[in-house]
């Protein structure tokens, strides 16, 4: 169902992104490492599912606390080795047998899962699990959605563990995904003389808006599925508020059809606080009111560096210098909140925009 809010995992169900699909499985087939990158609720998930379906994988969702520990990795790396061995299950008695000498694994045959163990000297090390995955002998990719979000586990190094990954495993890809694409590509630090993956050649793939007349077909086309024909003035005004986002218009579209709320601006209002809260989270991290200030000030229109920093300056009543500002604009640049566009900062999302108006 176009309009399902879970992301999509059958290809009849992702649509219009077979530029991108057909990108990411050619990048899988050839490549070590691949990039996804897009703004939120873009369809960076959705993609990487449906390009993943008719492959084996172990698939990594990247919600870290703000502090974590290496039991909260082990946990996130267990749940996806797990679950792979009950998508897997031709598979699955062959990975548990090559488990079988790895330190730190312990092994339930019935029903086959595995458990890792995180402390003492026999806790598990990443590095030998991949190695066990590379002794099946095909091809296994291995997705971090989000992967910006390792970087709150900086003193694991994970960007080791994937250049040893590169370097010597011939069977284990990476597939790392990310909305904050200046966080992930400083997390990884690719073009760094000095970071273990220096040099190595990978594949970007990027996620889009649709266009108008993409955002269009794609409600009318869910919403047929659906048996329902909403007037057109409705979609239209759908269309031009959601800019081209497909997670919006799929909310929409659900919120519309499947909760039967027909109140535009109650619908709005509801996609708003979600957008807000999101923001919020993001902002209580940054701890500095400055980022606020300029997302109020982005949220009625476009502005300049030079009229961003005559605002932050009014804000708190003395110059600041260049330096300041330019790292405050990269910081928003970095976390794909704020896009620049011959020289106008704007907020990408036009929900966000909404948003940080109620700052």
């Amino acid at each position: 169902m176009l309009f399902s809010v879970e992301p999509k995992s059958r290809r009849e169900d992702l649509y219009d992104f077979e530029y991108e699909l057909s990108a990411l499985e050619r990048a899988l087939r050839l490549g070590k490492l691949v990039v996804v990158l897009g703004l939120r609720r873009t369809g960076k998930t959705s993609l990487v599912k449906v390009g993943l379906s008719s492959t084996p994988h172990i698939y990594i969702d990247v919600r870290l606390s703000p502090y974590p520990a290496y039991r909260d990795i082990l946990g996130l790396v267990e749940d996806a080795v797990n679950d792979f061995l009950r998508r897997e299950s031709s598979l699955g008695e062959r990975l548990a047998e090559a488990f079988r000498g790895v330190a730190g694994v312990e092994i339930s045959w019935s029903p086959l899962r595995v458990f890792f163990k995180f402390g003492g000297g026999d806790r598990l090390r990443l590095g030998e699990l991949f190695k066990a995955v590379d002794e099946l002998g095909i091809p296994v990719v291995v997705a971090f959605d989000e992967a910006q979000e390792l970087r709150r586990a900086n003193w694991l190094r994970l960007d080791r563990l994937f250049a040893y990954i590169y370097d010597n495993l011939a069977n284990v890809k990476i597939l790392l995904t990310g909305s904050e694409a200046g966080l992930l590509y400083d997390f990884l630090k690719i073009d760094d003389p000095e970071s273990p993956l220096f040099g190595r050649p990978y594949a970007e793939v990027k996620t889009r808006r649709l266009s108008d007349s993409e955002s269009l077909d794609f409600l009318e086309r869910g919403f047929a599925e659906l048996g329902l024909a909403p007037q057109r003035e409705v979609l239209l005004k759908a269309v031009e508020l959601f800019d081209g986002i497909i997670g919006w218009l799929t909310y929409f579209g659900y919120a519309y059809a499947v909760e039967g709320l027909r109140d535009f601006d109650r619908l709005l209002r509801s996609a708003v606080a979600m957008a807000k809260a999101e923001l919020d989270r993001v902002l209580s991290r940054l701890r500095s009111p400055r980022y606020r200030v300029i997302l109020s000030l982005l949220s009625v229109s476009g502005a300049t560096w030079r009229e961003i920093k005559r605002r932050l300056e009014a804000f708190e009543g003395r110059p600041l210098n260049d330096a300041t500002v330019a790292d405050l604009l990269n910081a928003l640049l970095s976390l794909g909140i704020v896009e620049k566009r011959d020289g106008v900062y704007s907020i990408a999302d036009p929900v966000y925009r909404l948003a940080a108006s109620r700052l």
